[in-house]
């Protein structure tokens, strides 16, 4: 008798992708806004992946930019968290600005690897994720078009329909360099413009006054002139109180379902810290009919063909107003991982907190060092009830500036102390806020 000669059974859900999918969403020949983020970033941001390990159960399958430290590996391990991971390895040169994805499609034994998982799951659906799939032509994988999710993405379109809902705080969008100062003008005090597909403070640009404006018009003119096209979003810079999300799931079929809802504290304009909300938040939203609103944008996504995670980022003001739709983020996002965590540990009366900043490391520091200094300062989380810290992405860690993505599992009320002293240890490694030197011996 034979046996095994049947198909194989895929297993567990392939996760892999691009954090800054926005670049790739972006159309061609718009206008830009200033900004000051050089191409170094691409590098930290590349290794952001490694963070998708949080959300994988044992079956599942991490494919990642670079290969996980094994000291990593183990760590997570040690907390529970167990996957299968590949490595596509650094880019070519040349090749530097390509995503994840295009180096996936070009290695025929990540696409059989991929091939043998039962779902995929991208941070993201870019435009590389199209060719991508037609290498695994038999994923049963519902994903949403790429135009679809490069349109639910833009600012303009979350702004637009903030305004068709008639919700407070929805942005202006403007399309051309007269319509952008006149936008401006009708707003009194700071006024903040946005890139459509600008993330992580990237694309947003304070004007503060009448130079301010005539500086930013003249630069937009100057690039209508050569033939770009201006879309933007135009906002007053609210006074803010409490910042949340909350993450939905939009079926197939076009239901929904809540996966909860999540605390941001930002840095600028930028995501810092992930934490749960208030404990009195939910019954605040429900008063103010925040239910009926996600129905609204959850029934809006399905319309427009999307599939898949939706953030929806929110804001209430000290004021007392509010922002129900500030913007919707068609993708995985650093809430949801979060979230992710704080589901697995939560049974052991923790909660998941996410934060991430930018630091200098030393030459030769890494994810080893750091996760060694961490278990030598009893700090490293290694499963259970005792609080701890764990660092989720090592390949972002570059020389001479990367970024720390730690996760904190703790009460609340531990919260800032665990950071303080997880901080302090992280520069006992060469990696900190300051330029530092890795010590001797």
């Amino acid at each position: 008798m034979t046996v095994g000669t049947g198909p194989a059974q895929r297993l567990g859900t392939a996760r892999f992708g691009t954090f800054d999918a926005e670049r790739f969403w972006c159309p061609p020949a718009r206008t830009r806004l200033p900004s000051l983020v050089g191409a170094e970033a691409q590098a930290v941001v590349a290794g952001l992946d490694e963070a998708l390990a949080v959300a994988c159960q044992p079956d599942d399958l991490l494919i990642t930019r670079g290969a996980l430290a094994p000291a990593q590996r183990e760590a997570l391990g040690a907390a529970g968290i167990t996957f299968r991971s590949l490595a596509t390895g650094p880019a070519a040169p040349g090749e530097a600005d390509s995503p994840l994805e295009a180096a996936i499609a070009d290695d025929p034994a990540l696409c059989r690897a991929l091939a043998g998982a039962a779902h995929l799951q991208p941070y993201a659906v870019i435009p590389a994720t199209t060719p991508l799939l037609a290498r695994v032509p038999d994923s049963e994988s519902e994903l949403p078009p790429p135009a679809v999710v490069q349109e639910v993405n833009g600012k303009a379109w979350s702004s637009e329909l903030a305004a068709a809902l008639g919700l407070p705080g929805a942005g202006t969008v403007v399309r051309s360099a007269a319509e952008l100062a006149a936008a401006v003008e009708q707003l009194a005090g700071t006024v903040l413009v946005k890139d459509p597909y600008g993330v992580a403070g990237r694309g947003t640009v304070e004007v503060t006054g009448p130079g301010a404006l005539r500086r930013l018009v003249r630069r937009i003119k100057t690039q209508e002139d050569a033939g770009l096209h201006t879309e933007l979003v135009v906002q007053p810079r609210y006074e803010r109180a409490v910042d949340f999300s909350a993450h939905l799931q939009v079926r197939p079929d076009g239901t929904w379902f809540l996966r909860g809802l999540q605390g941001m504290t930002n840095g600028g304009y930028r995501h810092a810290v992930s934490h749960p909300v208030p404990p009195e938040l939910p019954a605040e939203l429900d008063r103010r009919g925040y239910p009926a609103v996600l129905e609204q944008v959850a029934s809006a996504l399905a319309a427009a063909g999307y599939t898949g995670p939706a953030g929806i980022d929110s804001m209430l003001l000290a004021d007392g107003g509010w922002l129900p739709v500030l913007e919707v983020n068609a993708r995985m996002s650093m809430g949801l991982l979060t979230l992710e965590l704080d589901a697995r540990f939560r049974s052991h009366g923790l909660r998941a907190h996410l934060w991430q900043q930018d630091v200098f490391v030393a030459e030769g520091a890494d994810v080893t060092n750091l996760l060694f200094a961490l278990r030598a300062a009893g700090l490293l989380y290694d499963g259970g009830a005792r609080p701890g810290v764990l660092p989720l992405s090592g390949g972002s860690l570059c020389t001479p500036r990367g970024r720390l993505v730690c996760a904190a599992l703790c009460t609340p009320e531990e919260f800032p102390a665990l950071r303080a002293r997880t901080e302090h240890c992280a520069a006992t490694a060469g990696i900190g806020t300051t330029r530092v030197e890795v010590p001797a011996g």
